[in-house]
């Protein structure tokens, strides 16, 4: 980080993603306990917990487009949601039945997915002033994840599950008073340049952008036999659960790691490079799990989530932010969330579901191999295409 930039907007970046994804940190794992807790089946708890990822492919979206839209701006639509999002959630307070959660679930889910990509914008047009480094704000959010995600736990034997509600409502309010202090540039005035106004490219018709969106799109997908049945293979091999957990956060670790030292890489090997040779380690750690059953190879291998997750996302939104208009730079990324975490991510947890009990963890892994390969060649095509409209001084691979 630069010595003579303030460290101000740093922090609040920092703890905005610690906040949002520390969230995450106690819904993953703690929200089907929740629902368990109200006697729901478990294909209604599957249900509820698709609906609230299968929304993230609407919301981001319409945020990201709003927030670009000129009479309207980035900041009132970030407090906006933000605020709607805290409100939103006090929803699941006055009701537990299925229907009234599923109401609570579409409304929450489709408000709070949108900020982050807002954010997101404004966290990269704040570096890219600056100087700065993204990766050492947004490794925050891994901090704040695997922070909730262990912590809480004995917190919740004592206190009772339902308190996993009221930490999230706390956060939603912090999260809150934070976007109010977030710095956002005025694109309309300082950074929409006139270029940018008369040409208006369409995001899907901007050469190289749908491979780049696809090639994420297969990345995520290729990760949902990850992480839904990552930890079941492991106690089909006959790995203790004390040693899955290390696993977990070993993966976790290491993605922190490289987040720290994003700018480092991004320098050196580029942000094509980054991104088509994850998808490669991305292949290449699904073939192994299809394959191997020693834990030193499988040590290895989840070190390959520093890559496959941590290094992908940090040179994608990099990606989205150099490559997007700049006055359509909340839309680029909203978009990137939706498809890849989004569509990516809910489609590949649906069919690995039925693959799993099907075709065993060997196939299924090997078919999440195959999704990541697809990646790389499109990834390579999408490079190619980008790299060419690029100045050559800026050209990175």
């Amino acid at each position: 980080m630069n010595g003579s930039m303030p460290h101000g907007p740093y922090w609040l970046f920092s703890g905005y993603f610690s906040l949002y994804f520390g969230i995450l940190g106690v819904w993953i794992p703690y929200w089907p306990l929740y629902l368990s807790s109200l006697s729901f089946s478990s294909e209604m708890i599957g249900s509820l917990t698709a609906l609230a990822l299968g929304v993230k492919v609407l919301g981001p979206p319409v945020w990201g487009r709003l927030a670009d839209h000129e009479p309207i701006g980035r900041r009132p639509v970030l407090i906006g949601t933000s605020i709607a999002t805290a409100f939103l959630f006090t929803l699941v307070f006055f009701g537990q039945s299925y229907g009234w959660l599923i109401l609570f679930i579409f409304l929450y889910s489709f408000v709070h997915a949108g900020p982050l990509a807002i954010v997101d914008t404004a966290a990269m047009e704040w570096v890219a002033r600056h100087d700065a480094d993204y990766g050492r704000m947004r490794v925050w959010g891994s901090i704040g994840f695997i922070v909730l995600a262990l912590g809480l736990g004995p917190v919740v034997d004592h206190y009772g599950i339902p308190l996993i509600l009221w930490v999230i409502l706390v956060m939603h309010a912090s999260m809150v008073l934070i976007a109010w202090r977030i710095p956002i540039s005025h694109h309309q005035e300082a950074s929409a340049t006139q270029e940018s106004r008369e040409t208006k490219v369409t995001l899907f018709k901007h050469s190289g952008i749908p491979g780049f969106y696809l090639s994420g799109l297969m990345m995520q997908f290729s990760h949902s036999a990850y992480y839904g049945f990552y930890s079941i293979h492991m106690v089909d091999l006959g790995f203790s659960k004390t040693t899955i957990g290390l696993f977990w956060a070993l993966g976790v670790l290491a993605e922190v790691f490289v987040m720290a030292h994003s700018r480092w890489l991004l320098k050196r090997v580029g942000i094509s490079t980054l991104l088509t040779g994850s998808l490669l380690l991305a292949t290449l750690r699904w073939l192994a799990l299809a394959s191997v059953s020693h834990w030193l190879p499988l040590l290895f291998v989840q070190l390959l989530h520093a890559f496959t997750f941590g290094a992908f996302h940090i040179a994608s939104v990099r990606r989205v932010h150099e490559s997007a208009p700049i006055d359509q730079r909340a839309t680029a990324q909203g978009w990137y969330h939706a498809l890849s975490f989004g569509c990516g991510g809910g489609l590949g947890l649906l069919f690995s579901g039925a693959w799993f009990d099907q075709l065993g963890a060997e196939s299924l892994y090997t078919l999440m191999a195959a999704s990541s390969l697809t990646g790389v060649l499109v990834s390579l095509q999408s490079c190619r295409k980008l790299e060419r409209n690029k100045p050559a001084k800026t050209r990175a691979c």
